[in-house]
């Protein structure tokens, strides 16, 4: 099942940002794609602090029909173009880089809309004061060989713009939704379960969360409710 708009034409958006501890990443897609326009403005005067199993016997990578990457065998990968429901799980290989063949496991299970007032602790510019925030919870489970340490999970946001946009990163500690890469010694067999944050741009809206590693990609999609912020909080 294909989703037609992860297809159309994607449209990069403002670069709105959160200002001191947060990076807010836009990302839409590039001639080459496999990088995205980022914007990462400075740090200062946030109150958060910075930052800072195997499978019994191995197997032989195998390359599955339609896959170009070499994946363990008896691992079935999700087809390009899938649409699932939010605890649904996907099995995807990409390459984070040149060396490195990713496998897992992975489901969108929460998305969750929190008001901008939930980063009082930040201070924010006017456009992000005007986004909408989101925290996106997913569980991932690490299939292949490859050692995922620190790895980002190419996880976007779809919105009603058509605009693909990243995961923001955190340069001091938010414990409500640390919005991290894969965690340390994420070797074959781990699993863990994160949570990412997400601002849209002008008040906009998560329409689905897109596994999309690279332009040529048919997007992996999930889709359903969105969790809204109690009323008359935020």
């Amino acid at each position: 099942m294909h989703n037609d708009r992860v297809t159309a034409r994607l449209r990069p958006g403002p670069a709105a940002a959160l200002l001191v501890s947060v990076a807010f990443v836009l990302a839409a897609c590039s001639g080459s794609g496999s990088s995205s326009p980022q914007t990462e403005p400075g740090s200062s005067g946030s109150k958060g602090s910075s930052p800072t199993s195997s499978h019994g016997q191995s197997s032989a990578p195998t390359t599955p029909a339609g896959s170009s990457l070499p994946v363990p065998q008896g691992t079935t990968v999700t087809a390009q173009g899938t649409s699932l429901k939010l605890g649904q799980a996907a099995t995807v290989a990409w390459q984070p880089d040149q060396k490195t063949v990713g496998v897992i496991k992975m489901a969108v299970t929460r998305q969750q809309q929190v008001p901008v007032s939930t980063f009082r602790d930040f201070r924010l510019d006017r456009a992000t004061r005007r986004s909408t925030p989101y925290f996106v919870h997913v569980t991932v489970k690490n299939l292949g060989p490859s050692d995922l340490s620190h790895v980002p999970v190419p996880l976007y946001l779809l919105d009603q713009q058509h605009t693909l946009l990243q995961a923001s990163t955190f340069q001091a500690q938010f414990p409500a939704c640390p919005s991290r890469p894969l965690p340390a010694k994420f070797k074959r067999g781990s699993h863990t379960t994160v949570c990412l944050v997400y601002f849209v741009p002008k008040h906009g809206k998560l329409v689905s969360m897109s596994f999309r590693p690279s332009e040529d990609y048919d997007a992996i999609t999930w889709h359903g409710a969105v969790q809204k912020p109690r009323h008359g909080k935020g």
